[in-house]
């Protein structure tokens, strides 16, 4: 199912470090702080591991991670650099409140023209910062309208809740003005919280389990080096790599061990890691988190829409 051969999408979650509190994000919600704040993938791996030799189709470097904010990486312009070269498109999840203005020009100057940098903002104005907390829209906008001056692609992404999707459109149109090549607006799969109350989704169960990340030839690093299938899985990752336990089948499989100390991304997707997960799937003893993301599928959860 995995190869890397027809692999075209990689996530990379850089680090362990974030800046700021989005309510319901699993740092909020883990009662294993130790984890956080702590570890990034060092450079040295970066290079040895993800060499574009490895990979004949890949497409998509995204550098987006469930508990990270990879601009905060300490050699993060040197990992973009790495990567600069590849025939595959490179994409930087942020808050956008990391940083100086300066910082962010000189991403513009040294990220392909054709890449991208995705910006969490969920609000035209500081009604962004209810969810994003710890977050400063006066430095999101001064850190944007740096980086797209001075030449970089940018995405405008809002997440739709219940206290904010009044602004959807006043966005949409902000992010126009601002030059953002494109409005993205999605729908969170986090709980909700005392005074954050996500959008309904609409819930259709699957008569199978029909892993998303597979079928778009896609995996998942997290910043301690563990290859799992998916982000979704990560939470559950960064507990066992914690507390040697969790209370699924999840940790039976990760017993095995498939981090990048000790494995090649090839031999990883290939393992038995993989190949018990992907068994489990139709198994009497299916991991909860698979069930979740790949059978309980949620309709119209992306809805993107290009500016120009």
């Amino acid at each position: 199912m995995w190869s890397i051969e027809t692999l075209e999408w990689i996530d990379i979650e850089l680090t362990s470090f974030c800046n700021i509190k989005c309510k319901g994000c699993f740092r909020e919600q883990t009662h294993h702080k130790e984890i956080l704040n702590k570890e990034y993938i060092t450079l040295e791996t970066i290079k040895e591991k993800f060499q574009k030799e490895y990979f004949p189709s890949i497409k998509i470097i995204n550098f987006c991670g469930s508990i990270d904010e990879p601009t905060s990486h300490p050699q993060f312009f040197e990992i973009i650099e790495h990567f600069a070269d590849w025939n595959a498109h490179i994409n930087i999840a942020t808050n956008g409140s990391t940083r100086t203005t300066d910082w962010w020009k000189h991403l513009a100057s040294i990220l392909p023209k054709s890449h991208a940098v995705t910006w969490g903002i969920d609000g035209s104005d500081e009604l962004s910062e209810v969810y994003r907390v710890g977050s400063n829209f006066k430095k999101v906008e001064q850190n944007y309208r740096a980086f797209i001056n001075a030449g970089g692609k940018a995405v405008w992404q809002f997440i739709e809740f219940e206290h904010n999707q009044h602004q959807t459109e006043i966005a949409r149109q902000k992010a126009s003005d601002e030059g953002f090549n494109k409005f993205t607006t999605i729908i969170s799969h986090r709980k909700d919280t005392k005074d954050i109350v996500h959008k309904k989704e609409h819930v259709e169960e699957l008569p199978t389990i029909e892993c998303k990340y597979a079928n778009q030839k896609r995996i998942f690093v997290n910043h301690l080096g563990d290859v799992i299938p998916c982000c979704h899985l990560n939470a559950k990752s960064l507990e066992y790599s914690i507390t040697q336990k969790v209370q699924d089948k999840f940790e039976e499989i990760f017993q095995q061990g498939n981090n990048l100390k000790n494995k090649s991304i090839k031999q990883a997707i290939t393992g038995n890691v993989f190949t018990d997960i992907i068994e489990s799937w139709t198994s009497d003893n299916k991991i909860p988190r698979c069930i979740q993301a790949c059978k309980q599928n949620k309709r119209d959860k992306f809805n993107k829409e290009k500016l120009k």
